[in-house]
């Protein structure tokens, strides 16, 4: 007995030496002045076509009209974790995604870059016009906020919030083509060891299993439940002008958050659950206006094959009468 807790802590101060020589560390987010790095172009976005909060820059960025390199990262949901690479740690040493680099200079976290790219570069841009942050966009923009730290803190108050734990599923879908050397560096490396080790879960048990477990399953209800109250408070906004838009017929900044959101419920197979034509007659107009845009490519352009895969299979679960998955996504 002596021995196994010998080597469990002898495991434990392994793994703190292993995460604090080489792993991710916490920095404060925005513009980072002191830790300029190699680049080729002015702007180079260093993202992932799944990612909710690659999404959104790449959105911004395509509305002010300002192009910029894409430079893929893989995350463990696309692989791999590349964003615990030593060359990208350089970058965002919080080893999360998207950081922009422009000019050498990093900006890292999505809110920030958003906020970097609407009140800094808005002058490069024909259409920064569209971006500007009238009270009823700056109210949806922050629902939609996501907190890269602790996401789903705020599920009563923030949409955003919800999104996480309505991935899950496909989450834990995308796990089973994801090799268990790939999460155990997660786990050594990541500073949020409560995502790895749902990743790890979800490998060994499978995605019909591990929605079976009761904090999980609790997570997606709660999370399920909170997002319809979000869209009905939604509906009732888009009921007040005569849209497509937030404030009508000018697109702004928060119709590009609202984007990702709608994006990310329906890959997830949640669109029409908790958001059905019938109910919600104005957000699916909405929806269907920002698909039409032109900045909409940057998403289909950098949208991952494996994520297309992975999204129908769930598809083919979650329509099974005899799966666990039916059974979560009939509540």
């Amino acid at each position: 007995m002596i021995t196994g807790f010998v080597i469990f802590l002898a495991s434990l101060i392994s793994i703190g030496f292993v995460r604090h020589r080489y792993g991710a560390r916490r920095v404060i987010a925005g513009v980072r002045h002191g830790g300029r790095v190699p680049h080729e172009a002015e702007f180079e976005l260093y993202a992932n076509g799944f990612s909710h909060c690659s999404r959104k820059t790449m959105l911004a960025l395509a509305e002010h009209g300002i192009a910029f390199t894409y430079r893929h990262v893989d995350l463990i949901e696309t692989g791999r974790y590349g964003t615990l690479d030593q060359d990208y740690l350089r970058i965002n040493p919080n080893g999360l995604i998207p950081a922009l680099v422009h000019s050498g200079v990093p900006i890292i976290d999505s809110d920030e870059i958003v906020n970097y790219v609407t009140t800094q570069l808005g002058s490069q841009s024909e259409s920064a016009n569209g971006l500007e942050i009238p009270e009823r966009h700056q109210f949806w923009l922050e629902k939609c906020r996501l907190d890269s730290l602790d996401p789903m803190e705020a599920i009563g108050t923030h949409i955003g919030a919800c999104i996480p734990g309505l991935t899950l599923p496909l989450f834990a879908v995308m796990m089973q083509s994801v090799s268990f050397s790939a999460l155990l560096r997660g786990l050594a490396l990541h500073n949020d060891g409560k995502r790895v080790m749902f990743f790890v879960m979800a490998r060994l048990l499978g995605p019909e299993r591990v929605v079976t477990v009761k904090p999980i399953r609790t997570l997606i209800e709660r999370s399920r439940s909170a997002v319809a109250v979000h869209l009905r408070e939604l509906e009732r906004h888009l009921a007040e002008n005569e849209g497509p838009y937030l404030t009508g017929s000018e697109f702004g900044i928060g119709d590009s958050a609202l984007s990702v959101v709608y994006l990310r419920l329906e890959e997830a197979g949640w669109l029409d659950l908790v958001c059905p034509h019938s109910e919600f007659p104005l957000v699916r107009k909405h929806y269907d206006a920002l698909r039409t845009r032109r900045s909409w490519e940057v998403l289909v352009d950098a949208y991952p094959a494996r994520v297309a895969e992975a999204a129908g299979r769930l598809g083919e679960l979650a329509t099974n009468k005899n799966t666990q998955m039916a059974d979560l996504y009939r509540l």
